[in-house]
């Protein structure tokens, strides 16, 4: 049987049978009107590298282990052009997803969806050149943290095309019909482009991963050989920036959690006895993007400290998957960040949202005390950490008093 970059024709279906094909569809139809017998038109296009390295075999996993996190099969273009395109996906996500003004109406009662639409467009924009560049990625690690794009977006493909933007089928690039995007109903441009749990979150913490991934393995000089390769002497596996980082997201998500647990009037009813929902959510939502930042951030360290405290991060959110499920807060099988149906949560009893978040004994509690044992132990990192490259020097070891003031 003929295969398509390893896979046969089973893969191949099974790969695409989330994208809304009808079980009635013969394999001579495809996937919008590409016939499967094209499909070898893709094979060395980015996306089926992409998938390549998504479906990749287990086996794969026992070698990816023996080497070095830093490792890459990518030439050092390669990877700056990966970075400088995951930072631009990332920034364009956030400036819809994060943006408490562009969603709103004003005095008319109106939205401003030319506004809405030209940043929509630049998401796509970027959403098209990220795709592009990692899909040039010859290691495995990147590629599949790309793939992971291409699957939200599949699984998220008929909602898109509500809105005007369709999906090619042969390298998973995005276009967006103004005219049928400017008619849109407002509620489902806001449920793919407004808050954590949208679309744009998804695929912007997917971005901020692939970021994190590829950042220092050029300033490290990982990649293939660069001016600035040459390492000196150091006491940390991780280099300064990756501890800053991971010290700067500990702190985040410190500070946002202390805020959730200690905010009981958070949940109080107002006269009419409602509770501020818009307000809940908001403080949820920072919780949940400040945690998703600090598992991104985390995940390329080679320090046994701060991986062991990740651990006992991610332990405690295990011990709540039920519980948060339940309202709408679920657990990322691929990288351990936390997906938001907004939905979910708001139908939730607040209730049992209010005992996982306010109070000593709530889930945020938790997490922030574990997330105060990673700080920790980044600060211990960055007191080690003098000059692990000539790129990643570390300017700054945090000696701002304990880490634990103001926590507990």
């Amino acid at each position: 049987m003929s295969t398509i970059n390893g896979f046969d024709s089973n893969s191949i279906n099974s790969l695409f049978s989330s994208m809304g094909t009808s079980a009635s569809s013969s394999s001579s139809n495809g996937v919008m009107g590409i016939n499967l017998n094209d499909y070898a038109s893709i094979k060395n296009g980015s996306y089926g590298k992409l998938m390549k390295s998504y479906y990749a075999l287990d086996e794969e996993e026992s070698t990816k282990d023996r080497k070095s996190k830093n490792d890459t099969n990518d030439t050092d273009a390669t990877i700056r052009s990966i970075k400088t395109a995951s930072d631009d996906l990332k920034d364009s996500a956030a400036a819809l997803y994060s943006a408490k003004g562009l969603f709103a109406q004003n005095a008319n009662g109106e939205y401003d969806m030319d506004a809405i639409y030209e940043k929509v467009n630049a998401f796509i924009e970027d959403y098209n050149a990220m795709i592009g560049s990692v899909g040039l990625a010859e290691t495995e690690s990147i590629a599949k943290a790309g793939g992971n794009i291409v699957n939200a977006t599949s699984n998220n493909i008929d909602m898109l095309s509500k809105l005007g933007i369709s999906v090619s089928g042969a390298d998973f690039t995005l276009s967006i019909d103004k005219e049928k995007f400017m008619k849109s109903n407002i509620s489902d441009v806001k449920s793919m482009f407004s808050g954590v749990g949208s679309f744009a979150y998804q695929v912007g913490a997917k971005a901020s991963r692939v970021y994190s991934m590829v950042e220092d393995k050029v300033s490290s000089g990982s990649a293939y050989k660069s001016s600035k390769s040459e390492t000196t002497s150091s006491t940390s596996k991780d280099t300064a920036n990756t501890i800053a980082k991971i010290k700067e997201r500990a702190d985040d998500l410190i500070a946002t959690g202390s805020d959730l647990y200690r905010n009981r009037d958070l949940f109080d009813k107002n006269f009419n006895g409602e509770y501020n929902t818009n307000e809940i959510v908001e403080e949820i939502s920072a919780f949940i993007k400040d945690y998703n930042d600090l598992v991104i951030a985390a995940e390329n360290t080679k320090s046994s400290g701060v991986e062991s405290a990740m651990k006992t991060l991610e332990g405690i959110t295990d011990a709540y998957k039920k519980d948060l499920a339940e309202i709408g807060i679920t657990v990322d099988k691929e990288d351990g960040t936390l997906n938001f149906d907004e939905e979910s949560f708001l139908n939730s009893d607040m209730k049992e949202v209010k005992s996982l978040f306010v109070g000593t004994g709530s889930f945020a509690y938790q997490a922030t005390l574990k997330a105060t044992m990673v700080a920790n132990q980044a600060e211990t990192e960055a007191n080690k950490a003098n000059t692990y490259t000539d790129d990643a020097t570390y300017g700054n070891n945090h000696n701002t008093g304990s880490i634990f003031d103001g926590i507990i």
